[in-house]
């Protein structure tokens, strides 16, 4: 890496380890004088978040269908993940903004980043996903290993 990243992307959750990226981020920012941006990936749709609704559907998901629950969830999801990453972040000098991105959160961190000039991801190593990382792998492997920008993995 001939150049220092002029904008650190940050995924967060709400988990521990992705505020601690995010907190991390911010005192390399604060030094480096690169800008924070922290993405918070959510689902496009109900049906790429709950799937389709079976012949005895969880009501509870039902509610997230309408296109303003939906909505509302995202924003809320969104408002916790970011809060904790500020809050994680504490008094910092770095210009930190926030974005939603839509879609499964590998796919979308890495899309998003393709489109950032000057760009450095940084993650934590776990997010709040334990399950679907044994399933699937994890999200922060899947990031590392097709990112085509710097990743820095915080533990």
């Amino acid at each position: 890496m001939t150049d220092l990243p002029e904008i650190l992307l940050v995924p967060v959750d709400g988990s521990r380890n992705s505020n601690a990226a995010a907190t991390y981020a911010a005192r390399l920012g604060e030094r480096l004088g690169a800008r924070i941006r922290l993405l918070y990936a959510f689902p496009e749709t109900p049906l790429d978040m709950f799937g389709v609704p079976s012949e005895s559907p969880n009501r509870q998901d039902l509610q997230y269908f309408s296109p303003e629950a939906f909505e509302k969830l995202r924003r809320e999801s969104a408002e916790a993940a970011f809060g904790a990453a500020l809050e994680a972040i504490g008094d910092s000098s770095a210009q930190v903004e926030q974005e939603v991105i839509a879609g499964e959160a590998g796919e979308a961190i890495l899309e998003h980043a393709k489109g950032v000039k000057g760009g450095m991801i940084i993650m934590g190593r776990r997010g709040l996903s334990h399950f679907k990382e044994i399933l699937m792998g994890s999200t922060t492997q899947r990031v590392m290993h097709h990112a085509k920008c710097p990743v820095l993995v915080v533990r």
